[in-house]
Parts: C-alpha cells; structure tokens; sequence
C-alpha cells in the first residue's frame, strides 16, 4: 500500500537477484579492500625506500662533518700548541736580552773598574788603593769589606810585599785595634800581595764577610801595604768607618 495513494502496491520479488547483488557487491569491497591494503603497502614501502634513503644521505653528510670537525680540531689544537710556542719563544727571547742587557752592565761597571786601576785620572805611579768599599750586612753586627791594590806604572814590574788591615775603635771606653784576621774566616784573606797590575781582598770579586765584636765600636779602618820585590815602597791608609758606610749607601742608591 503506498502511503500517499493509500493504493495496495505489488512488488516483484526475485531472491536470485538478491543474492547476485550481495555477491557482486562482496566482490567488490573484497577488490577494494585488496587494492586498499596493495595501494597502502606499496606506498608504505616507497615511503620506507625514501626514508632509508634519506637517512644514508644524512648519515654520509654527519660522516662528512664529523671529519671536518675532527680536521678542524687538529687545526685548532695545531694553532694553540704554535701559539703556546710562540708566547715561549718570545719569553725566552726576553730572558735572553735580559740575561744580555744584565751581562752587558756588569761587563761595563768592570771595564770601568779596570779603567780606574790600570789608568787613573790623576795618572800618579806607584801602589796604591785602587778601591775601597765598606757595607752593612744581613744582621746586625756584620758588615762586608772590599778593597783592591793596584800598581800605575809604564813597566809594571810584577811586585810582591805585605797587607795589613785592621779596624780601629773602642770598647768599654778603652782604644782597641782589631786584625782583619779576627773577624773573617782565615780562608777568606790572605797576607801577602803577589801581582803585576792589581790585586783584590777577597780575590773572587766578592766581599769579606766581618763579624765585630758585641760592644766593640769601629771608628777607622787601616790599610798598610808594604811592597818587597819588584820596587820598594810603603804607605798607610786610613779610612773613616762611618764615612766609607755613607758613602757607599749612596753609591748603592744612586746606581739602583
């Protein structure tokens, strides 16, 4: 019956028809699945194939740039051990004209210690004391004594005599005279005087070491020198303890 016309209606029904349809249309979703599931595989396999493909290339790039990076590692390290050379080489170049300039001054000051021996301004001849120089020492109660005696003279015969040094001063209120020898070590200075153009106390270019006596106050220092052989002459020293002590600290500040 159709529900507008309210007229009864015949439908033809055909059950082979049906089935047909049914199996045709199974057939079909089959065939779509089939190619669902071929089409999905085979472009989940390119897929595949290009990600495989891309993940070569980019593990041949990161072997590329890992190489680069270690090359420019060994580079860099290259450059900071040249550049760590580099910074020695110029310390050890200043060191060197250090060591230079500091051996030049000290060939000059004895070159002009030399020149004040062997050619004095004043040019007098015959022995003398070329050099007279009293210090204080570390600790109290030391002090450091040189002293060089030299001959001017056209020929410059080798000569040989006697040194005598003492130190004048005074303790407890009475005058004493202490021997050189009895306030150095006795293998710190020699007696006898053996040269041709100077000869120094001590002989190394160093100083004697002096230890005074606790209460004992220096006021003079003598020198005596007698020559035996080669010429004869004699003469005696005497030199102002805390004068050669004032100006020797200004020496010593004037030269620093």
């Amino acid at each position: 019956m159709h529900p507008d016309s309210g007229k009864l209606r015949v439908i033809r029904h055909n059950p082979k028809r049906d089935q047909l349809i049914r199996f045709f249309l199974l057939i079909f979703i089959a065939l779509l699945g089939g190619f669902a599931y071929w089409y999905g595989g085979n472009h989940a396999g390119q897929t595949l194939e290009q990600v495989r493909q891309q993940n070569i290339s980019l593990e041949s790039k990161a072997s590329v740039l890992q190489e680069e990076n270690n090359e420019l590692r060994q580079r860099l390290a290259i450059l900071e051990s040249a550049s760590k050379m580099d910074r020695a080489a110029v310390n050890n170049v200043r060191l060197l004209v250090r060591k230079l300039e500091e051996e030049k001054e000290q060939l000059h000051k004895e070159l002009t210690f030399f020149k004040s021996i062997l050619a004095p301004e004043d040019m007098s001849t015959g022995v003398r004391v070329a050099d007279f120089s009293l210090l204080e020492g570390d600790e109290s109660g030391q002090y450091r004594l040189r002293l060089v005696i030299s001959q001017v003279a056209r020929s410059n015969p080798f000569l040989k005599g006697t040194l005598s040094v003492s130190l004048i001063g005074e303790k407890d209120g009475k005058v004493q005279t202490l021997p050189l020898q009895q306030l150095v070590e006795s293998d710190q200075i020699t007696t006898r005087l053996g040269f041709r153009y100077f000869q120094a106390l001590p002989s190394d270019r160093e100083y004697l070491d002096i230890s005074i006596p606790e209460g004992f106050q220096p006021a003079e220092v003598k020198v005596v020198v007698q020559i035996t052989s080669g010429i004869r002459q004699s003469f005696e020293q005497i030199y102002l303890w805390d004068k050669e002590l004032l100006a020797d600290v200004r020496q010593e500040q004037n030269s620093g």
